[in-house]
């Protein structure tokens, strides 16, 4: 912790105390991220100096600044400029934007507690209008260009974050600002060495490092574009902090990771778990739900996990699962349910046999029995 007087500020700076007004209210309280509106409120207020976290001269120094000047010296991709002046690249990349906010699909992963066609309607605005920036449009385009289950992924963590958005009661500003955070979390990864995001096989120590540097540089791409809000550009920095300080870059406690990191973070994980990588396949949808039960209160605060878990949909309606006992069944009711406890109609016996009349089994009543994963047409 230091002192540090009003004028010295910066953006990104982390207070460790809380500011107190003149009467002895709290005006800011300990663990917030100042913005350049904070900043110009201390100083309407006359406050002369403040505490900030010691992670703070880390925060935009250390790691931001360091970061930058290590992935210019040794390996900076000198292939990026090509990338975004392809054009072509560029307008496949929006097309895929705008056809994953159409696809019907989408809907099936997430349950709403709002009505399905509002919540369309506004995902693809906000899709739509991050993707008509150019600056954005171009940093899509490289993110595609690089590998495509990046790309990917960086759709499905938008979807699932901006669920969250909603849920959290987020007004339309913000979620879009929660929005630009998801979609370019992992932008850093595209200026790590060359088919660094494709290795096949686990990373060693010295390669763990440097892929770490991908949250720093990430910051520094997004804080270097014009107009993108600091709050989305510490999505980069910030979604692999953890609740207990045992994440990275800055091993913040979750006092101090902002809340649009946290649900960054927390869909970042669950879809990272859910989908293939070139290293390993994908985990069953009940093992990635499984890891964030787990996670609860130690890497992920445990409100956010349960209010995430409640607006995801793992086993969607008429997919084909396999039992426990050895059924095959299809799942026909998910609405209002325990996301592992579906109400399903059993459709082929253990022994492999079709059954002579189809019958439901609801999950929730039945806990002795658990789907294992999805089961083959």
């Amino acid at each position: 912790m230091r002192i540090i007087g009003i004028t010295e500020l910066e953006t990104g700076d982390v207070l460790a105390k809380s500011v107190l007004g003149n009467n002895g209210i709290v005006m800011l309280e300990a663990g917030t991220v100042l913005t350049e509106k904070y900043i110009h409120r201390l100083r309407t207020l006359k406050i002369k100096t403040v505490y900030l976290s010691d992670a703070s001269e880390t925060f935009v120094a250390d790691n931001v600044r360091a970061s930058r000047h290590s992935l210019q010296e040794s390996w900076m991709r000198s292939d990026i400029e090509e990338m975004k002046n392809n054009e072509e690249a560029r307008k496949e990349a929006v097309k895929l934007v705008a056809e994953f906010a159409d696809e019907e699909r989408i809907l099936e992963r997430v349950a709403l507690p709002f009505p399905e066609s509002q919540f369309r309607q506004q995902f693809r605005e906000m899709l739509l209008d991050i993707v008509s920036q150019p600056a954005l449009a171009d940093e899509l385009s490289v993110i595609m260009q690089t590998d495509r289950i990046l790309f990917e992924h960086a759709l499905n963590v938008t979807l699932c974050s901006s669920v969250m958005g909603i849920a959290q009661r987020l007004d339309r500003s913000q979620q879009q600002e929660l929005a630009v955070g998801a979609l370019f979390c992992d932008i850093g990864m595209t200026r790590l060495p060359m088919d660094f995001t494709k290795v096949n096989r686990e990373l060693k120590d010295s390669e763990l490092a440097i892929l770490r540097q991908h949250t720093s540089e990430g910051y520094r791409v997004l804080k270097g574009m014009k107009d993108i809000p600091l709050v989305s550009a510490q999505c980069a920095l910030l979604h692999h902090e953890r609740y207990l300080g045992t994440g990275y870059p800055l091993g913040m406690t979750v006092e101090h990771i902002p809340e649009f990191a946290q649900i960054v973070g927390i869909a970042d994980v669950y879809n990272a778990l859910g989908s293939p990588r070139h290293h390993r396949n994908a985990y069953r949808p009940g093992e990635a739900v499984e890891f964030l039960f787990a996670s609860g209160n130690y890497n992920f605060d445990w409100e956010l996990v349960k209010k995430f878990l409640n607006h995801v949909v793992i086993y969607p309606v008429s997919m084909r699962v396999k039992l426990s006992d050895g059924r095959i069944a299809q799942v026909v009711e998910t609405a209002g349910r325990p996301i592992q406890r579906p109400v399903v109609q059993i459709v082929g016996e253990a022994n492999g046999k079709a059954v002579e009349s189809r019958y439901t089994l609801d999950l929730q009543q039945h806990p002795n029995v658990v789907i294992v994963g999805k089961a083959d047409r």
